[in-house]
Order: C-alpha cells, then sequence, then structure tokens
C-alpha cells in the first residue's frame, strides 16, 4: 500500500499491453523503479534505440517519514532491453558510418 504517496505515484510499474484491446496485461505487470518512501512522479522515458528505451525519475523527499521509509533523494534510470526492436525507435537508430 502506498497511502504515503500523494495521488498514490509510485512505484512505477511496465507491462505488456493487449494493442487490440487497448488494455494493459496485468499477469505481465512488474515493479520498474521501487517505490522507497518518497514521492516518484514526472518521470520520463526515452528511445535510446531500437533494442532499448530508459525511464528517469527522482525521489521528492518531503517530510522525515519519507527518510524514515528509506528515500534518500536519489535519481534512478531504469534501462528497459526490448526482445523485438522497438518500432517506434527505428527512425532513431544512428546512420551507418560509410
Amino acid at each position: 500500500m502506498n497511502d504515503h504517496i500523494f495521488r498514490h505515484r509510485a512505484p512505477l510499474f511496465i507491462a505488456q499491453v493487449d494493442t487490440k484491446g487497448l488494455r494493459v496485461l496485468r499477469a505481465t505487470e512488474r515493479v520498474l523503479i521501487p517505490e522507497r518512501g518518497g514521492e516518484l512522479g514526472n518521470f520520463g522515458a526515452a528511445a535510446i534505440d531500437p533494442s532499448q528505451s530508459w525511464v528517469t525519475v527522482s525521489e521528492g523527499v518531503w517530510t522525515d517519514d519519507a527518510r524514515r521509509r528509506g528515500a534518500k533523494g536519489a535519481t534512478f534510470v531504469a534501462r528497459v532491453i526490448w526482445s523485438k526492436p522497438n518500432r517506434l525507435a527505428t527512425s532513431l537508430a544512428m546512420p551507418q558510418d560509410k
């Protein structure tokens, strides 16, 4: 339970999506970035290349209670390695050296 988090913004999850029904496949859901007592909001996601994406977020530590829970004001970077090339990132592929 994360009732101590404003607007329940933590932890950050990742999951597969049924693209036809536009539904999260709950059985595939897992924590991407853990919740340690601070707020995790306003995350960023970037396609680095067709094989990987990065998600970044920093802990907001506004209270002593957050510190007691383990928050340290850290910045997290999670790397997602795709099992198939990310079609949305193919335009980002670097040109080959000639």
